[in-house]
């Protein structure tokens, strides 16, 4: 059995059940293979998830280039980050898999943050502003999304309300205004990035 069958129903599973439902136990069955098959392409769970992060992101991005020259980085960097969050809610705890992986092991994850530093710096930025700016950019769309995916239908409590009357007060101002989470993601990402 090759890597990326078994990396295809990794994500299959996912996109079914969740990241409790990605289980070797649960792979070897719908594959119809035994666990050391599994274990030949992938040493642990970890592994694996890291090579679902992987498929998640190329889906997304394909082989993900530098910024053309001559380009503003800040509509650039927004796009690139943009497809990061697209990619990760294409999956029920998209978002956890990916920020579970190690970039040394994840390429496509590797390359956001190292053209989005080429980018800036290209563009005249030091390489510790250059820094602050894209990691911030990196850290905050993967908590944001976690976020987004596990916060989808919370609703607060008449508890919660008395207890965190302006966080309530927030929320459900929010949701009466029609504010969606790509309102607030864009609203942060501004912040981090500024407006051009």
């Amino acid at each position: 059995m090759d890597a990326e069958t078994i990396v295809g129903q990794g994500l299959a599973l996912l996109k079914q059940e969740g990241l409790a439902g990605v289980t070797f136990r649960k792979l070897t069955t719908s594959l119809q293979i035994k666990a050391p098959a599994i274990y030949w392409r992938f040493n642990d769970k970890r592994e694996l998830l890291e090579a679902m992060a992987e498929g998640m992101l190329r889906k997304e991005f394909g082989e993900l280039a530098p910024m053309p020259p001559g380009q503003d980085w800040r509509p650039w960097l927004r796009e690139m980050l943009c497809g990061l969050r697209r990619a990760m809610l294409a999956y029920p705890d998209g978002a956890r898999v990916v920020a579970g992986a190690r970039p040394p092991n994840t390429p496509t994850l590797a390359r956001i943050p190292e053209f989005g530093l080429r980018a800036l710096e290209d563009s005249g930025l030091s390489l510790p502003e250059a820094a602050t700016i894209v990691y911030t950019a990196v850290h905050y769309t993967l908590g944001h999304v976690i976020e987004e995916q596990d916060s989808a239908d919370a609703q607060p409590t008449e508890e919660f309300a008395l207890a965190y009357p302006t966080v309530a007060r927030t929320m459900n101002e929010g949701r009466r205004i029609g504010l969606t989470a790509t309102d607030i993601f864009d609203a942060g990402l501004s912040l981090i990035i500024g407006k051009r």
